[in-house]
């Protein structure tokens, strides 16, 4: 049988194929904000109601937070499969169990009705939810980059993986604002019920999707890693750490401007309507981003983006709680707006690209996903429960905690960089021979 060549893949199934893995990875992610928007807003009152506003802020957190560990277990899980059996069966698979468990977390009763089994069933449903979305990264960023291995502009093609984050966290910030005066009670529960239904089209669109030409190469010439998970470690240890490094910046800047700033706002006397609109608004900048990122990484460079995006991003952290603070709401929209641009958008975009650049194909899934997932707990899981621990309601005095954040995220991001290889130039199938 002749190989498939990288000049087979038509402009048509890359198309069909970025619709697949934005669709999903766009149910994924909404799933995924509408319970940091109900861990930031609604769940200390539901889940933790014998505990002071601080602490039931700081445990709603680190249910929320729970969800990352278990992102990378899941990245190793459908790593593992979607190295050895193939992409697209674990590319299904993931979406399903995010879905379900996204629908029994908004049945899921509160405390008042079963008493501390209610906050312990919110964490299992969370765990579950976070094993689902391990396996997506992984997944969207191997199968773009392998079917546009050849395509002109594959760094474009590639960062279309994560697009779908943007585009969940906006329909999550619409819903947000469309019920912001139920949300916090029964209207969180409407939102992710809705996840049963918008995932059976992503679902009906992955089903319909063919295997990786590259991953169908390495399997007829059985040149399959016999555990590609842990293998990755013993051959590709950097990367793994160097990537998640980088993209721990972007988890960070998503977490903070775009679920702890929900509380924050709230403790400085914003409305959350106003909070959902700023959010809702910002959210167009991360699809700016993302869309943007692809053609300025292949005219500057892969590095020299990444570098000039956290910069940027991190400049900007100190005048943007300092507006929150002072309520100058309109300066608060325009500096979101570029926070998001920069330090969510741009980086979004550059995750895949790097990602899928830094490992052969026998090794994508593994290495990409699990990267990224462990970038989400350097990143999502750490930052707003500390915030949240060391600011509490006093964000009148104790703001600067905020850029002093971004300063030692953007100090790790930038030493991680200087030894990560630019790979603007590389062949996919020269980087397969070479493993």
């Amino acid at each position: 049988m002749a190989e498939p060549s990288k000049a087979d893949v038509d402009f048509g199934t890359l198309v069909v194929l970025a619709f697949a893995a934005t669709a999903g990875v766009m149910v994924e992610f909404y799933d995924f904000f509408i319970f940091g928007y109900a861990a930031a807003s609604a769940f200390p009152k539901i889940f933790f109601p014998g505990m002071s506003s601080t602490q039931g802020l700081v445990f709603s957190y680190l249910a929320f937070g729970a969800g990352f560990p278990a992102r990378l277990l899941g990245a190793f899980i459908f790593g593992h499969l979607g190295d050895r059996v193939g992409r697209k069966n674990s590319f299904l698979i993931n979406i399903v169990i995010v879905g379900s468990t996204t629908f029994l977390t908004g049945l899921l009763p509160g405390y008042a009705r079963i008493g501390v089994a209610a906050p312990i069933l919110l964490v299992l449903l969370r765990v579950l939810q976070g094993i689902g979305i391990g396996g997506e990264f992984g997944g969207a960023c191997s199968l773009l980059a392998e079917f546009g291995a050849r395509r002109r502009h594959r760094a474009f093609w590639t960062s279309l993986a994560n697009l779908g984050i943007p585009l969940g966290g906006m329909a999550a910030s619409a819903v947000l604002l469309i019920m912001n005066k139920t949300f916090a009670t029964t209207g969180w529960r409407v939102a992710m019920l809705l996840s049963a239904v918008i995932v059976i089209p992503a679902l009906l669109a992955r089903y319909r999707l063919a295997e990786s030409p590259l991953f169908e190469q390495l399997k007829q010439r059985e040149q399959l890693a016999d555990r590609p998970s842990l293998a990755v470690f013993r051959r590709h240890a950097a990367p793994v750490i160097l990537i998640a490094l980088v993209s721990a910046f972007q988890q960070m800047d998503g977490y903070i401007s775009g679920t702890y700033i929900i509380s924050f706002m709230k403790f400085a006397g914003v409305p959350l309507a106003t909070t959902a609109v700023i959010l809702l608004v910002s959210r167009v900048a991360d699809i700016i981003g993302v869309v943007l990122s692809g053609p300025v990484a292949d005219m500057l460079k892969r590095k020299t983006v990444a570098y000039l995006a956290i910069a940027a991003t991190t400049l900007l952290s100190y005048p943007f709680v300092r507006a929150v603070v002072h309520k100058q709401m309109l300066l608060v929209m325009v500096l979101q707006f570029f926070i998001t641009f920069f330090g969510i958008g741009v980086l979004h975009g550059l995750a895949p690209i790097l990602s899928s650049e830094s490992f052969p194909t026998r090794y994508r899934y593994s290495g990409a996903g699990i990267s990224y997932s462990l970038s989400a707990i350097l990143g999502g899981m750490i930052a707003p429960p500390v915030l949240a621990g060391l600011i509490g309601e006093d964000v009148r005095n104790r703001w600067y905690f905020v850029p002093i954040v971004y300063a030692i995220y953007c100090l790790a991001a930038m030493l991680a960089l200087l030894f990560i290889r630019e790979t603007r130039d590389l062949d996919l199938e020269e980087l397969d021979r070479g493993h």
